[in-house]
């Protein structure tokens, strides 16, 4: 086919037609897209507002990374109310995965009054996010005590999804101390920073009293790989000697208890033992690794983290044992008669 012959072809009209359909498409899709395209600005509006119910107004404050269970990821002060708004990610869930939420903190006369929403935005690797419905977030909604941290084993319903409900959780329990610190001033400090064993122990949830010259410590363990986290009171004497262990809230609500160690289940495994002794159960180290084959069972997470609050306690407890109160002398007594010799 001659050159003058393929321009007077039907093929080449086709491909004249077909690049005329492309030319004019292409300036369609392109004016389209200019008209209907939605700004950052414009989709955060809709959310803010989806979240809320109603179009407010607000402001955007600073944020920063504030503890390591959660990353704050934007926050914004509602002019309509005086709340702040929180997006927040949890770090916790299943497989090192996340959830992001956005969280409104009721805040009224200087203090945090309670969570007024928690929304799910996303999540990373969280296989069953779906379960955590509207009955679960509403254990959010209630009179909120200063101090006070939430945790998945307490004061909500069982969803079958434990490791991202301790994300949730972490979530919302980071926008409260990002809103506390930043804006109100209300951080409680953490009694025991710079302790050692303190990886896998909620810090912040953890508490202690000291009793008849012992020291109690009710500890609050993280969440690790399937085991949500436990509550532990461990009671320490006067020279580190582990005197009683009670697990108050058990991690392994998605399985059975039973298949931990019966002495780390019972207590009896770490009464009359110290901080040495609880190493040498983890084979002289306290790195997960490092636990020993009898501890290894169908709940080894939750073995490890129970050993980890053992240790916690033993380790640090000289710290915080009461005062022993001081002995008083002897007042002269009388002889058998009442009267002084």
């Amino acid at each position: 086919m001659t050159v003058k012959g393929f321009f007077k072809s039907n093929v080449f009209k086709c491909l004249v037609t077909l690049l005329c359909v492309l030319l004019v498409s292409g300036v369609f899709l392109t004016l389209m897209n200019g008209l209907l395209a939605v700004s950052d600005q414009e989709r955060l509006d809709r959310a803010i507002n989806k979240i809320y119910g109603k179009s407010v107004a607000y402001t955007e404050v600073a944020v920063a990374d504030y503890n390591d269970s959660a990353t704050i990821e934007a926050a914004y002060k509602i002019k309509d109310d005086g709340n702040y708004l929180v997006k927040s990610t949890g770090k916790g869930g299943f497989d090192n995965g996340t959830v992001t939420c956005w969280v409104v903190v009721n805040v009224s006369g200087g203090a945090i009054k309670g969570i007024d929403k928690v929304v799910i935005d996303s999540n990373k690797a969280q296989s069953y996010i779906a379960n955590i419905n509207d009955n679960f977030l509403s254990g959010f909604y209630r009179t909120y005590e200063n101090g006070y941290y939430f945790n998945p084993n307490d004061g909500f319903i069982k969803t079958g999804a434990t490791r991202s409900a301790t994300a949730i959780c972490n979530a919302v329990n980071g926008a409260i101390d990002y809103v506390n610190g930043k804006f109100l001033g209300n951080v409680a400090s953490d009694a025991y920073s710079g302790l050692k064993y303190t990886e896998y122990v909620d810090t912040k949830a953890t508490t202690h009293e000291g009793k008849d010259g012992n020291v109690i410590f009710h500890v609050v363990t993280k969440g690790y790989g399937m085991a949500t986290p436990f509550s532990i009171d461990i009671t320490v004497d006067r020279e580190g000697v582990i005197k009683a262990y009670t697990i108050t809230k058990n991690g392994t609500d998605n399985y059975d208890p039973n298949k931990m160690h019966s002495g780390i289940l019972d207590g009896t495994l770490f009464v009359g033992k110290t901080v040495e002794d609880v190493i040498r159960f983890a084979n002289e180290g306290m790195e997960y690794s490092g636990v020993g084959s009898d501890l290894k069972t169908n709940a080894t997470n939750s073995n490890y983290l129970c050993l980890y609050a053992a240790a916690f306690a033993a380790e640090n407890y000289e710290k915080f044992l009461p005062e022993e109160p001081e002995e008083s002398e002897e007042a002269p007594k009388d002889d058998e008669q009442g009267g002084q010799e």
